[in-house]
């Protein structure tokens, strides 16, 4: 097997028929699987995939596990010499897979690849980054919101990179090997970060590759959860410090976002 395709999905029914689609025709000179792994929708994600024309192996969780855990049953299966997972919301280039695996067999020491993402209306999004310190932390969370935007820099030239997002991510088989699968500590945010991270630890590169490029058009799919979105980011980015920074650095994070909370909390009430 070629390629594994590994999507979670939750509550997906408006984007995932087009999702699948674009991954049948992305894929089609590749022998590949798809594994769709649903975290409890309610929706009729479940019945739109059933109804699909190829074959998909849904896997039914009766809860939602989160995005790693859920990631980690389908890598538990996939058979490929390379694994893509991909969020239900990307649609991908026409016939663009084969050669973004080429250019990682020419590459024998890249573990992880990401492609460029767009917007729905053909903008750039964010999808790669540095890893974050306490400083570049800090940082953001004295700026006014309105002016908490990335840089989107680089994005025009393939090169090494820190991470890339778990939303297109093609992995090497071989790497899960290595270092394991997504650490399930993390329920959503973070985990893509993370993982990239104990892949340079073990000295594989993550890469990031604009040739191909991919339409995520509904990065914020969860906006109406906006509270439950910023708890839950606040969560894995205190377990990527306690996990991966300096004691010291995870300790007074954990201080300034317990006043910061307490402060929001005050000006609410």
């Amino acid at each position: 097997m070629d390629l594994s395709i590994v999507i979670v999905t939750c509550n997906s029914e408006q984007y995932i028929l087009d999702c699948l689609n674009s991954v049948e025709k992305a894929a089609r000179e590749l022998r590949h699987e798809i594994f769709l792994i649903d975290n409890k929708s309610t929706d009729q994600t479940k019945t739109v995939v059933k109804g699909f024309k190829n074959a998909v192996t849904l896997l039914e969780n009766s809860e939602n596990y989160g995005f790693a855990k859920a990631v980690n049953m389908g890598l538990e299966r996939s058979s490929g010499d390379f694994i893509l997972l991909l969020n239900p919301d990307v649609m991908i280039q026409s016939g663009s897979l084969h050669p973004m695996i080429d250019f990682m067999r020419d590459h024998p020491e890249m573990g992880i690849c990401g492609c460029k993402l767009l917007n729905r209306d053909g903008s750039l999004q964010y999808s790669k980054g540095s890893f974050p310190t306490l400083f570049s932390i800090l940082y953001r969370m004295v700026l006014p919101r309105r002016m908490r935007k990335y840089d989107l820099w680089g994005y025009d030239k393939t090169g090494k990179c820190n991470w890339v997002t778990g939303a297109f991510m093609l992995i090497r088989d071989r790497l899960i090997g290595d270092i394991g699968r997504l650490d399930e500590k993390y329920f959503m945010y973070y985990e893509d970060m993370d993982f990239c991270l104990q892949a340079h630890k073990k000295g594989w590169e993550v890469y990031f590759y604009p040739e191909i490029k991919a339409y995520h058009l509904s990065p914020h799919a969860m906006s109406d959860q906006s509270s439950f979105i910023e708890n839950e980011i606040r969560k894995s980015r205190l377990y990527f410090f306690r996990k991966n920074r300096s004691l010291s650095s995870y300790f007074i994070l954990l201080i300034l976002t317990r006043i910061i909370d307490k402060y929001a909390k005050e000006v609410i009430h």
